[in-house]
């Protein structure tokens, strides 16, 4: 069954928000020893930071990294710096970090467009901030893997 894991908390820098997030994936089993610097290696290569509208970035990696398929999202409370993925000279401010471990390199892509979807929503990110991590749990699992 795929999982959505919710932490609330603070980075200092994005790597340290693909390290929090990876550590919780990895404490549940659901990805490899070295899903973290695949994930960093990947976002130096492909940055996944989104616009000034949307302050959300979605690191992932290849699926050899990935054990059962899940989702770890870090919500910060403070915003952090990730290049943009339309244009990677120029950083945006992240609030919210969905870290990504499917188990199909395909997938990446159909979930990034439903995040995306999600966010087209005006009151999406602020929908996002507020609900309990339970809500927030629910609320992702019906927008993303149903």
């Amino acid at each position: 069954m795929d999982q959505i894991y919710i932490i609330e908390g603070n980075a200092k820098d994005w790597r340290e928000a693909i390290w929090i997030t990876s550590e919780e994936l990895q404490r549940h089993g659901c990805v490899t020893d070295d899903f973290y610097y695949s994930c960093i290696k990947r976002e130096e290569e492909f940055p996944t930071g989104l616009t000034e509208n949307c302050p959300v970035a979605i690191p992932h990696t290849t699926k050899e990294k990935v054990k059962k398929q899940a989702i770890c999202v870090l919500r910060l409370q403070k915003a952090i710096k990730f290049h943009r993925m339309d244009d990677p000279e120029q950083e945006v401010d992240v609030n919210l970090v969905f870290n990504l471990a499917l188990k199909d390199n395909h997938q990446h892509v159909t979930f990034i467009a439903r995040i995306i979807n999600l966010l087209k929503n005006p009151d999406a990110i602020r929908q996002l901030k507020e609900l309990s991590a339970s809500q927030l749990t629910e609320h992702l699992y019906n927008h993303i893997f149903l």
